[in-house]
């Protein structure tokens, strides 16, 4: 069974879950991140980042002191090279969060953490995460 983690929050209460789900996956260095536009998934790694995390959406990945921030929406899915690349990201981060994350083509390194987020009203959002490790 997996491990969970589930919560409905309203955007003020971020932090506490922030707070929550470093003590709850620790040492996970890949989070990937699953929810329909407007969900919050970028609020998300912003309140975890810092508040200069803005959508990678079309430039695919940024860069900041603390984590890696990957948007696969527009991401070029023909190029091997860039999967590739994406791959040996997560593979070597010490943290990275990945948007749109149903568009990987391949398993992440194990372990990894999938954060499903959900709508609930304007002003909240519900949260469920699943500590993956590949058994493999």
């Amino acid at each position: 069974m997996a491990k969970t983690y589930s919560r409905c929050f309203s955007l003020e209460e971020l932090p506490e879950v922030i707070r929550d789900l470093r003590a709850w996956a620790p040492h996970v260095a890949c989070w990937l991140l699953y929810g329909p536009m407007g969900s919050g998934k970028t609020t998300l790694v912003r309140a975890w980042l810092g508040e200069d995390v803005s959508s990678p959406t079309f430039t695919y990945i940024h860069r900041y002191p603390t984590g890696i921030h990957v948007d696969l929406y527009r991401f070029p899915t023909e190029s091997p090279s860039r999967w590739n690349e994406l791959y040996t990201l997560m593979e070597e981060s010490s943290l990275i969060f990945i948007e749109w994350a149903e568009k990987l083509p391949f398993s992440p390194p194990s372990p990894w953490v999938e954060v499903r987020l959900s709508l609930k009203g304007e002003n909240h959002r519900c949260l469920l995460a699943l500590l993956r490790i590949d058994q493999g």
